[in-house]
């Protein structure tokens, strides 16, 4: 019979209360009631990296984590951004429940390797020792396993709270290496996660026989079938679909194909805006390329019953953003020019698909992380949650007509003038936080400001300035519309 003892002492000010105590106890880590937390969500993406997106890959990780760890895991609602809805200060659990943030890292493609964020000043307790040294020899490559943080937020509001946390930085996305264990080997991943909490995971089902059934099985009815009625915009693209041919033309992220059917896409046109590369992945052929199109080209087969499985659209004049539908996956994030939508590998056909043509690119220079990746300016561009400067971006318009002003640490105003692709705004190597920004252009932006978050959306009319002069605090992100 187990003896619960109510713990009230504290270590470091970090939470011991409701622990159970028995002799099994003494051989592992006291088996713990896990709350999950996946990070990003509800349109933050996170970090980014061929062709996945933190936000998908860790609510991947989560599912798996609650279905090997039944009753002893409760998940938190993964439609929403925990650290943007501010939930962990609302948040009524018990305080012997372990609070575990999942996230993945990002950086140089050569940064690799997990590691343990708790509270500075805290002591690292059973299960963060016990989680750090199981991230440590799944993803090797960094020197401390474990990391106290003062300005994270969720951090700090889980220690308001009463609340033991710890968030999990599960390898880096933008590693090769990382991304195709964390991909591969999901489920050993997750059942490394649960035994560091002394939670049995459930042992591995074999795979039940099926049933010969027709090549992506049966047409289903429900779900949703895209707009009969041509629509063409700036971009515009048809999809040909298993039993129902081509369908109407659609333009501008409206979705071609359909969704919850089993209906595969076996091919597609586009038109694209100017000079374009395009890869489609395909069932028994692998990848196919369409170099330099510039007018209406088929991009798949007619006729010979193979599944588009994944595309990546690559623009030389213009910046697209698209996503797909998947068998068994649903919708992804929305992939930027020249990433990956879709997945290979895994059998799974592409059943609906969006294009749009983004403003304007934008890439981020962060504190720790150098340049990162172009993104859409419609996305987040930067990093929120983790107490990051953003110090430079570089915009390439695409023809637009952009003027731009920045508020720099110790240099005070900086005006850019009209801007190029090479333009940098900001500065690189000098460990200098961006602090204001004011732009002229036809567009809307905000910027996420260090410790007050989101600012409203603002016309860049050259005259409005969005962040702070004289109050010493950093811009970690951007976003246009």
């Amino acid at each position: 019979m187990p003896d619960y003892r109510n713990v009230t002492q504290r270590a470091n000010n970090r939470p011991l209360t409701y622990y159970i105590v028995c002799d099994v106890a003494q051989k592992g880590a006291i088996m713990a009631h896990l709350f999950l937390i996946a990070g990003h969500g509800a349109g933050d993406s996170g970090a980014v990296g061929y062709g996945y997106t933190e936000a998908e890959r860790v609510r991947a990780l989560a599912r798996r984590i609650v279905a090997l760890g039944g009753s002893n895991v409760t998940l938190g609602d993964v439609s929403r951004n925990w650290y943007a809805d501010k939930g962990i200060s609302s948040l009524n659990i018990p305080k012997s429940y372990q609070i575990l943030e999942l996230h993945m890292d990002s950086g140089v493609s050569t940064a690799k390797g997990g590691h343990v964020i708790i509270k500075e000043g805290y002591s690292p307790d059973q299960y963060d020792t016990a989680l750090a040294n199981f991230i440590g020899s799944f993803f090797p490559g960094r020197a401390n396993k474990v990391v106290g943080r003062a300005h994270l937020a969720n951090v700090n509001r889980a220690a308001a709270k009463g609340y033991s946390y710890r968030l999990l930085e599960n390898g880096f996305i933008t590693n090769q290496g990382d991304l195709n264990k964390f991909n591969s080997r999901i489920d050993d991943l997750a059942r490394g996660i649960l035994k560091s909490f002394g939670i049995a995971p459930a042992a591995p089902v074999a795979p039940a026989k099926k049933k010969a059934e027709p090549i992506d099985g049966e047409i289903k009815s429900g779900g949703v079938f895209q707009n009969k009625t041509d629509k063409f915009g700036t971009i515009s693209y048809q999809a040909h679909m298993r039993s129902a041919g081509w369908g109407a033309w659609q333009s501008d992220g409206l979705m071609v194909g359909s969704t919850n059917q089993n209906r595969r896409i076996e091919a597609l046109r586009i038109q694209p805006v100017g000079e374009t590369d395009v890869v489609v992945h395909m069932k028994g052929i692998g990848n196919k390329e369409y170099k330099n199109i510039t007018k209406d080209t088929l991009l798949g087969t007619v006729g010979q019953n193979r599944r588009l499985e994944a595309i990546r659209i690559t623009g030389k004049e213009s910046f697209y953003l698209y996503r797909v539908h998947q068998k068994s996956i649903g919708w992804s994030e929305w992939a930027n020019n020249g990433e990956w939508a879709g997945t290979t590998g895994k059998g799974l056909q592409m059943e609906a698909l969006g294009v749009k043509k983004s403003m304007f690119s934008v890439e981020p220079h962060v504190q720790s992380k150098g340049w990162l990746s172009p993104r859409a300016a419609e996305n987040v561009i930067g990093i929120t949650g983790h107490a990051l400067r953003l110090e430079a971006i570089r915009i390439n318009p695409y023809g637009k007509t952009i003027k731009a002003k920045a508020h720099i640490q110790s240099k005070g105003w900086v005006d850019y003038g009209m801007i190029t692709k090479d333009t940098i705004i900001g500065t690189v190597g000098e460990k200098k936080r961006i602090e204001c920004l004011c732009f002229e252009g036809d567009f809307e932006y905000r910027v996420h400001i260090q410790s007050s978050g989101w600012t409203d959306w603002t016309r860049a009319d050259g005259v409005a300035t969005l962040g702070t002069v004289g109050q010493e605090l950093r811009i970690e992100a951007i976003q246009f519309r």
